[in-house]
């Protein structure tokens, strides 16, 4: 290879890499620059030559000095310098300076630290308080009347120190409630206690509740149970028709008699806390199957909370959205503003069979894998989603033709509305979404041509 290929090689490659290179000889004349260097302010280059100066008098290299520069296109330039001797024969010949561009590891680091920040303030906000709780009335989003009434409901059964059945679907939020109707009673200051009956198997279930007595069993100790644990706040039971019969009526003697005694005890304690408990199942449907028994439903069911699942108030899921668009924005940092408007008709629509949670669930999953837009569209939910699209209205029937004009006109808008109530199964929301209209439009347009005497539709 000749002198001039390899300097071709050499110039070829100097262009190309990310790093601008500057070299000078003991006069300081310019002996070679790439097209990085170019970049620079003729201020900057003044600067960056002053310093390849000084190493031929000092003949110290140094190695990944930190600057920060600006472009003569005012862009901020993050650089670590590493300047170089080059010697023939033990003299400095050239000085070259090599500097590498970390603008964009720079401005990554700096996202991830506000991340991390982002993250710590979100985490912190959560964090649960000196209770064991995390939740209170005001977590709770929601305006539909369902919403409002059970709010109200389980704020007046907070201040009494009757035992609470809370009634709902998985993922409506059952645990949401009983934290804030502790928190809102006179017991908020002492401890909220939380046990899931269907996660702990059987045998130790009942020792977990009650404690146990050293010698009770191979193994046992003395050790304080729940009820003991929770002293004076509240005792969550969540699931608690995963409970067998004979642990129903040791719990149901609690609940009457207000006393207990650990596994292998003798000695009486008295009970001390509130009762709450959660059930995903019809307590009724549990009694006609003797899943459950009789007496201990009326005890522990002395107020009976039961929250609506998602499908049956829709007028909370566009604000639960926004709720966890703006709660996952901080967390991944996004910038989501709005709905595409398909999207929007789908969230609508669908039944969300696991309620709350599977609304957040998607969401995060929807906002971890969406660019950074501000509009969040179909193409980033989960795919199970893609397949649901509103189903189209069916053509109306052409009216009979001895009408007058209105008439005519009021019996095809009368039978449109039948034929969208038909397909979306009698919901108003859905309907509305499928005429193009406005649900309350809707609904007034419904009394007007005196559907509602004539047509079944779902009650919302």
């Amino acid at each position: 290879m000749d002198t001039l290929e390899q300097s071709l090689y050499l110039y070829t490659i100097a262009n190309h890499i990310q790093d601008a290179v500057y070299v000078i000889n003991k006069h300081g004349d310019e002996l070679f620059y790439n097209n990085r260097i170019e970049r620079f302010e003729p201020s900057q280059r003044k600067d960056m030559l002053e310093e390849l100066r000084n190493v031929f008098s000092t003949g110290k290299p140094t190695y990944d000095k930190y600057k920060k520069y600006r472009t003569i296109d005012h862009r901020e330039v993050h650089m670590l310098s590493t300047i170089i001797p080059i010697k023939r024969k033990g003299e400095i010949i050239a000085v070259c300076s090599i500097n590498k561009n970390i603008t964009e590891m720079t401005n990554l680091l700096n996202k991830v630290y506000k991340l991390q920040e982002q993250l710590q303030n979100y985490c912190d906000r959560g964090a649960k308080l000196q209770n064991g709780t995390s939740y209170n009335f005001e977590c709770l989003i929601g305006q539909s009347p369902q919403i409002a009434a059970l709010i109200d409901k389980a704020k007046k059964a907070a201040l009494g120190f009757a035992p609470v059945l809370l009634t709902g679907e998985t993922g409506t939020g059952k645990e949401i409630f009983a934290q804030s109707i502790h928190n809102y009673s006179p017991a908020a200051a002492h401890p909220f206690v939380a046990l899931n009956c269907a996660a702990i198997p059987e045998t130790l279930l009942e020792s977990m509740i009650f404690g146990t007595t050293k010698g009770a069993f191979t193994g046992a100790e003395n050790t304080p149970g729940l009820l003991e644990q929770a002293s004076e706040g509240t005792l969550f039971l969540d699931e608690i028709n995963s409970m067998s019969l004979v642990l129903q009526a040791k719990m149901l003697r609690i609940l009457e008699e207000k006393k207990f005694r650990r596994l292998g005890g003798s000695q009486e304690t008295p009970v001390k806390c509130r009762i709450i408990s959660s059930t995903n199942v019809d307590c009724h449907k549990l009694l006609r199957e003797n899943q459950m028994r009789e007496d201990f439903y009326y005890r522990v069911a002395v107020v009976n909370l039961t929250i609506a699942p998602l499908r049956e108030r829709q007028e909370d899921i566009l604000l639960l959205t926004k709720h966890f668009i703006n709660k996952f924005n901080k967390v991944y940092g996004k910038h989501i503003t709005r709905l595409a408007a398909d999207l929007e008709n789908i969230l609508l629509s669908h039944a969300w069979p696991g309620n709350v949670r599977e609304l957040c669930h998607v969401l995060e999953n929807a906002i971890s894998f969406c660019d950074n837009e501000a509009i969040l569209n179909l193409a980033c939910l989960p795919e199970y989603f893609h397949k649901q699209q509103p189903a189209p209205p069916r053509t109306a029937p052409v009216p009979a033709k001895n009408q007058s004009l209105p008439q005519t006109l009021d019996e095809l808008e009368r039978k449109l509305i039948i034929n969208a109530l038909t397909v979306n199964n009698g919901n108003i929301t859905k309907a509305a979404l499928s005429l193009g209209i406005h649900r309350q439009n809707l609904q007034v347009r419904i009394k007007k041509l005196n559907i509602t005497r004539n047509v079944h539709f779902a009650a919302e």
